[in-house]
């Protein structure tokens, strides 16, 4: 078992390579989709918003808003207790995940390795969350 400050070290990690990988034209390039840099721009220009989300009504623009949503999350991340982490939990299931989920659909397909990739990433850090996962040196 890991200790809480390495675990806390681990996903604040964690949230800094998704907030790289939607930052710019290079991030697809992390995780062997060099392809995808060129369609960068137009790509994540704009989204439409999704119901229940705070972009709902106006839209976003989401190579400005992801790259945040991260850094914001892997700055909660470094604190600990249960009220951030059950501020994490709130904010994972309800703004990031389904976020993640909306661009799947909207987003073109060859795009899908990459938003799939970041929700499995999501997923798993929602799991650890609620208790249905540990991190080990091992998976770290």
């Amino acid at each position: 078992m890991l200790r809480e400050t390495q675990v806390r070290q681990i996903r604040r990690r964690r949230y800094l390579r998704l907030a790289a990988l939607h930052a710019g034209p290079m991030g697809p390039a992390l995780i062997g989709h060099p392809e995808l840099g060129p369609q960068y721009p137009k790509t994540y220009a704009r989204c439409p918003g999704f119901p229940k989300l705070a972009c709902a009504q106006t839209g976003g623009t989401p190579r400005v808003c992801l790259p945040r949503r991260f850094q914001h999350m892997a700055r909660l991340t470094e604190k600990g207790g249960p009220r951030r982490r059950a501020q994490q939990h709130a904010y994972l299931k309800n703004e990031l995940i389904p976020c993640i989920q909306g661009l799947l659909n909207y987003y073109p397909p060859n795009w899908r390795p990459v938003l799939e990739y970041t929700l499995h990433q999501l997923e798993e850090d929602l799991a650890y969350l609620e208790g249905r996962a540990v991190y080990r040196p091992e998976t770290a």
